[in-house]
């Protein structure tokens, strides 16, 4: 039989340095400890993205009438969110200001909404955000008025 050598034990005791270092980690890993974390976080507020769109200085380019398409260029949108947002859809359309040309007489809709633009927080200048239509059969008594139309948008948290 041979006899171990400095070599042979030097390997040797390596050898079981490395299994216990290997069993200890593995403890470590596996949860042989306890203890416990509390975060405490707040959560942002949920604030109107605005988009205020005067088309009247456009003069008779921007006139609306019956089937009529105006594009909403160069448009202003505020986030006051602390993220980013994206419109999905317009979900309420009122019309006042006009007398009696309500929305159920104008039909206002807005059939081109660029829902693909990502607002930042804060504002957004220079937007080009779709477009606004009178429908083909609204009512001669919105003629020669000046509408305000009023869209409740609808959206979500954008990456």
């Amino acid at each position: 039989m041979r006899q171990f050598t400095k070599r042979s034990a030097a390997i040797v005791t390596g050898s079981v340095l490395a299994v216990a270092g290997g069993t200890a980690a593995f403890a470590y890993a596996s949860g042989w400890f306890q203890g416990s974390a509390t975060t405490y976080a707040t959560t942002s507020t949920i604030g109107n993205v605005t988009a205020v769109i005067d088309i009247r200085p456009g003069g008779a380019v921007n006139n609306l009438y019956p089937g009529k398409l105006v594009e909403l260029k160069g448009v202003t949108v505020t986030n006051p969110n602390d993220y980013k947002v994206k419109i999905t859809s317009v979900d309420t359309v009122t019309v006042s200001g006009a007398g009696d040309c309500g929305q159920t007489q104008a039909g206002i809709t807005f059939p081109e909404l660029n829902t693909s633009k990502v607002f930042n927080s804060g504002e957004n200048t220079n937007v080009d955000l779709g477009d606004i239509k009178m429908s083909e059969d609204a009512l001669p008594v919105c003629a020669n008025k000046t509408l305000t139309v009023t869209a409740t948008l609808k959206g979500e948290v954008a990456a």
